[in-house]
């Protein structure tokens, strides 16, 4: 199944774990947070998927929530 990643999102996400880490007494994290900042978006994906992140979670919406009756 494919389905189209916001990367913006992802990297946002990622962020948020690595900082959630560092901040609780991980400290190297914050070199994952200086590496996900660089990565493109494939890198990204690789990593989402190698810390078993639902990619389904941050799939971005085809009609973006526009109503087709107006």
């Amino acid at each position: 199944m494919k389905i189209e990643v916001d990367v913006d999102q992802l990297r946002e996400s990622l962020l948020g774990r690595a900082g959630s880490a560092a901040g609780v007494g991980f400290p190297a994290a914050m070199l994952d947070v200086v590496d996900i900042e660089d990565e493109s978006p494939q890198e990204l994906l690789a990593q989402a998927e190698r810390e078993g992140l639902d990619l389904r979670d941050l799939a971005v919406d085809d009609d973006c929530g526009a109503s087709d009756d107006w």
